[in-house]
């Protein structure tokens, strides 16, 4: 089928249709047009569900489609007037419908979204009760549940047996079993389904999975071993004699092997459990113990020298010998288990299976007792909210059936099977000939989510078999649009090959599929590879600022350095900065591995717990202090303590100074811990001993800042305090932010995974010689399965006992096909990564240059490249610069300098982390008698600046219902962080409320929190030098607006009461004008010369502008 046909196909509102659309292609504007076709054949909008995966796909599928509605919207080109002619077409509906005013109507939903409208539409069948707000680290509720489940183990009931027995099994290490819990509860969506739990795990049931794991893998090497004799003419009678006479020549000589069974072999060994001997036989006669072919056989096969079956067995490896593909079958079917557990692995497997299914249940108590859940537990709400055959279909179920007749999903290769079954019950009703469609579009070539539980043989079998009773065209479109016409035939000349060549649902493993560029001729593919990551960090700085320079008149160009794993950015960071080339990288470092967060965390465990003499050190050392290791031996060496009497004495007279301040401080702040929150006591101790001031890089380690601080305010909301281990969970999943958008930063630093949808016209791949680390050997090993009957199991390794070799036949074959659904990602994730260029991609390595054999390692993307571009990589390392003497600074120690503040360090007046003005004393007497800074009203303002912070970072425009109810519904638990009490709560809740409500509903507000703006930012810390004093500043919310003004605006939690508003607005106007002003001076140092500033308050919903007379 040609692109055009597919794409005609596509967009007909009759037919339902999967379309495999590869990058590239218009997948997006192809959705649009489907859902402008169909709004021409429903009698209400609300007929069609569109789902997304992410928000932002979502937001940007409704603005285009509101886009092409508009009736002065004039097409960007010719690609865009299909889609034009079909909104023209529905003018009239769309005015009839009000569309344009009420655009809620477009059902354009996250498929998270839907699943909590389900729920909450039905909490009696999804068994939810009232809707939970979606928990922000669900680890916490996880560990909390396996800790209930684990203090079963001192009860008497049958429970508490199975958990005892699994202690035991681990030689009582509960923590491993906790662990193990809290990993298997985050996956519980899978297992719970596919183990099909009834609380009496049935062995046969277990079996009959394990023995169809074992006959798919043989079934596979059969036809290996098929193909491989035929191309190597080898004929299968010949190959069995051999076998036959190496088994009667060792029976000869008395010697058991392997080869016992086959004195009657008369068939090549087949896809059942029972022809296991025979593999085995074939392993141990062709192959070596590491799964090669053998040179030869010795007698110890069974074949002695000059014996003529040894002549003809030799000439048989030789002709196979090339053939590593059918070496690696048989060696995986030789070593495959026997589909049956042994009585002792079967006991603690049912003990396992009862213990997670106890857990689930505990989970889901805990989940109702805080109000919380994930969105595995709401997704799964949702399943029961619409019922099945079995229980009966709920009224939403027969609602939704009567309402919705068009349904389309983009990125489908990414669902997982809760979704599948999703979409299996809102289509299952069904019926042929009704007006209904299904449209599911995506690539199964950039599948990359194997870690979110995404499945991409679902596409495959939805292409196959269809979806419920529900049948599916097949089309696939093949015209690029992104890419140069060389980029393209790159990707399919050397990407294209590595991919496997026949699909396998079960395993994942997906073929390649050709594009045909659809942009004129031209683009550029560049190979780089360097001796040494130092050399390769300098290749890749040069080759962007080099492309930067010499586009540096068009404003539009892009570039990016895509990574696969964030440690790749090691060198190549530093080297971008000795190019003096800018860059926005989001995400990319773990915040607990930032300096300042470190220093913040030891401040936090001191102000906890006095008695933490590693904490108190650690501050001590930190440049809010800096004690000289002479200093601080001097203070803890040789076991003493940290708060004797002596301490202090026994450092030098600098350190005493030091050592004084921070010891005030921290006995400051945990005099109050309890009483006040730990983030005000942390940033608090922070200010007073010069921590902004102390900071190499204040803007971005500020910003590291206020990202561990808001952590550790969520972390109080949530009660985790009290749980370090909890805490540090939550810290660890926590990223750094990068530099506010600027129009000037034209390079982009992101991983593989944050890449796909986007696009650039420079692409770098550096690293592809790296791997990501081997996996960790694990306590439970398990295996999705879908065998050819379709039905979703789980093959499942007994759990490993505490001093168990974990190198079992069974563990074995799961953790080999694990691999190798990981190898076929790799694959994809390369092609995501290599589709990203528009104008010149360029690949990029370290090799070894003085190994014999130049080869990379296995589990890197050059290993797949290598049988395809090999030739290209050693030529570039040819031409690559002679390595720099890399002992040319041997011997020299590394630099010891000490950063830390001025011993005489004195806090400025105030001490909080954003800088404010002091207020004249008129104006303090104002503040008392309007009531505006008592401690609630502040409490309220903080409140308020966190909702808006909030909805800044998304855009008011992309706040789904799901999230906006979740931020209102936090508001009490952050007054209680703050100290509220429940009397003050009735108070200050309400107020809160009507103000965030008044700013979302109103049109000055939403303006203020459009995501449509440039460069905008909420909470962004700004630091400067003005009048000769070091400022810090932290702006509630700035951008740039379309006609290119710069706004800074600064929220007020004032209010007032009486008549005189107007009076009253004025006077807020005035009184922050200074501190406004400030702000517009950080501004103008940085550049910028059209700005204006404002206060906006929430209560009021009015914007005043500052400083304009």
């Amino acid at each position: 089928m040609s692109d055009s046909r597919a794409r005609q196909l596509a967009v007909e509102p009759e037919r339902s249709v999967i379309v495999q659309a590869p990058a590239g292609s218009g997948k997006t504007t192809l959705l649009v047009e489907r859902y402008l076709g169909l709004l021409g054949v429903v009698e209400a909008p609300e007929e069609i569900l569109a789902i997304t995966f992410t928000r932002k796909a979502a937001a940007e599928m409704r603005e285009r489609i509101l886009q092409f509605l508009e009736p002065d919207y004039e097409a960007g080109g010719a690609h865009e007037e299909a889609a034009l002619t079909k909104a023209r077409a529905v003018a009239d509906k769309v005015a009839e419908w009000d569309l344009l005013d009420n655009p809620q109507r477009l059902l354009i939903r996250t498929i998270d979204s839907f699943n909590h409208y389900l729920a909450r539409t039905m909490p009696v069948a999804s068994q939810l009760g009232p809707v939970p707000a979606p928990a922000e680290n669900a680890r916490v509720l996880y560990r909390k549940a396996a800790r209930r489940l684990l203090v079963r183990a001192e009860g008497r009931d049958e429970l508490a047996e199975d958990v005892r027995h699994l202690l035991l099994w681990r030689d009582n290490r509960s923590q491993d079993i906790e662990d193990l819990l809290v990993e298997l509860l985050g996956k519980r969506e899978q297992w719970l389904r596919a183990l099909g739990m009834s609380g009496r795990p049935e062995r046969e049931v277990f079996e009959r999975t394990l023995h169809e794991v074992v006959a798919d893998q043989l079934q596979s090497a059969r036809g290996a071993l098929e193909n491989g004799l035929l191309a190597a003419q080898i004929v299968p009678e010949s190959l069995l004699k051999c076998l036959r006479d190496a088994a009667a020549s060792l029976q000869a000589e008395g010697v058991a092997s392997p080869l016992d069974d086959c004195n009657d072999l008369t068939d090549l060994p087949g896809a059942d459990a029972d022809d296991l001997p025979g593999w085995r036989a074939l392993g141990f006669t062709l192959l070596t113990k590491n799964g090669g072919w053998r040179a030869a056989p010795n007698k110890k096969q069974g074949f002695p020298a000059k014996s003529e079956h040894k002549d003809r067995i030799v000439a048989m490896l030789d002709a196979l010998r090339n053939d590593d593909g059918l070496a690696g079958w048989i060696d995986r079917a030789r070593s495959l288990p026997e589909p049956r557990y042994g009585d002792t692995e079967w006991d603690v497997l049912a003990a396992l299976v009862r213990v997670l299914e106890a857990t689930a249940a505990e989970l889901e108590l805990v989940f109702a007792e805080t109000g919380q859940s994930d969105f595995a537990g709401i997704g799964a709400a949702a399943l029961r909210g619409l019922g099945d055959e079995e229980t009966g279909y709920t009224d939403l179920a027969l609602y939704l059936d009567r309402r919705i007749k068009h349904i389309l999903v983009d990125e489908y290769q990414d669902t997982n099977w809760g979704q599948y079954h999703l979409l299996e019950k809102l289509v299952g009703g069904w019926q042929a000939g009704e007006e209904r469609s299904l449209f599911l579009v995506g690539d199964p070539m950039q599948s990359i989510y194997r870690f979110r539980e995404a499945e991409v043989g679902l596409f495959m079998r939805t292409r196959e078999r269809g979806i419920a009773a529900q049948t599916v065209e097949s089309c696939r479109l093949t015209r690029n649009f992104r890419s140069r016409a060389e980029i393209v035939d790159w990707v399919n000349t050397s990407l294209g090959p590595i991919f496997p060549e026949a699909e396998d649902i079960s395993a994942g493993a997906v073929s390649y599929a050709p594009s045909e560029a659809g942009r004129d001729t031209g683009g550029r593919v560049d190979v780089l590879a360097q001796p040494n990551r130092a050399g390769e960090a300098e290749a890749v700085a040069q080759t962007v600022a080099a492309a930067l320079e010499d586009r540096r008149d068009d404003p539009d160009f892009s570039a990016a350095i895509i990574v696969r794993a964030r440690s790749h950015l090691a060198d190549i960071l530093p080297a971008l900065e000795r190019h003096a080339i800018p860059y926005r990288a989001v995400k990319l470092d773990p915040l607990l591995t930032r300096p300042v967060v470190q220093d913040l965390l030891a401040i936090t465990r001191a102000i906890a717990n006095p008695a933490d003499t590693a904490a108190v050190l650690s501050v001590l050392r930190s440049p809010v202090c800096g004690l000289t290791l002479a200093d601080l031996h001097a203070l803890a060496g040789d076991g003493r303590s940290t708060d004797d009497a002596d301490a202090l004495k026994r450092l030098s007279g600098d350190g005493q100074r030091r050592a004084k301040r921070v010891f005030e401080a921290l006995e400051r702040a945990s005099g109050q811990w309890r009483k006040r929150s730990m983030r005000d006591l942390v940033e608090g101790a922070w200010t007073r001993l010069g921590g902004p001031q102390a900071t190499k890089r204040p803007a971005s380690e500020q910003r590291d800042a206020a990202a561990y601080l808001d952590t550790l305010s969520a972390a109080e909301e949530q009660g985790l305090l009290a749980d370090w281990n909890a805490f540090m969970e939550l810290l660890d999943e926590q990223y750094t932010e990068g530099d506010p958008r600027r129009d000037d930063i034209r390079l982009e630093i992101l991983t593989m995974h944050g890449a796909k949808g986007l696009e650039w016209d420079l692409v770098v791949l550096p690293g592809l010689d790296r791997g990501t680390g081997g996996s960790n050997r694990g306590l439970l090993y398990w295996l999705p399965f879908t065998p050819e009957s379709g039905e979703e199991r789980v093959l499942i390794a007994p759990l490993r006992a505490s001093d168990q070799d974990d190198n079992t036949n069974l563990i074995k074959l799961i953790r080999d096909e694990q691999k190798q659904r990981e190898a076929y990602e790799h694959q994809r994730l390369l092609y995501v990564a290599a589709t990203r260029a528009r104008e010149r991609l360029v690949l990029s390595a370290t090799l070894d240059s003085t190994r014999d054999e130049i080869k990379p390692g296995s589990g890197s993307l050059l290993a797949d490249l290598w049988p395809t571009c090999s030739q290209d990589f050693l030529s570039a390392l040819e031409r690559s610069p002679e390595p720099a003497d890399s002992d040319s600074n041997a011997g020299q120690l590394p630099d010891q300098f000490l950063r830390r503040i001025r011993s005489d360090w004195q806090p400025p007046i105030g001490d909080r982390l954003a800088w404010r003005p002091a207020l004249p004393p008129r104006e303090r007497e104002v503040e008392v008698e309007f009531n505006w800074a008592g401690i609630q009203v502040r409490r309220m303002g903080t409140v308020l600046h966190r909702l808006l912070e909030r909805v800044g970072q998304i855009g008011v425009e992309n706040l789904d219902e799901q999230h906006h109810a979740s931020l209102r519904n936090r508001i009490p638990g952050l007054l209680r962080a703050m100290g509220t009490g429940s009397r003050d709560l009735e108070t200050t809740v309400g107020p809160i409320r009507e103000a965030f409500e008044r700013t979302l509903n109103s049109e000055t507000g939403r303006w203020i929190l459009s995501a449509h703006h440039r460069q905008a930012a909420c909470e962004l810390p700004l630091s400067g030098v003005i009048d000769g004093q070091l400022v810090n500043a932290v702006i509630d919310r700035t951008f740039i607006d379309a006609e290119g003004t710069r706004w800074i605006i600064d929220y007020k939690s004032g209010y007032h009461e009486g008549s005189d508003l107007e009076d009253f607005l004025s006077e807020e106007a005035g009184r922050y004008s200074a501190q406004l002003e400030t702000y517009r001076r950080l501004f103008e140092q940085m550049g910028e010369s059209d700005i204006r500033t404002a206060i906006y308050l929430p209560r009021h919903g009015e914007l005043r502008l500052v400083g304009e007379g």
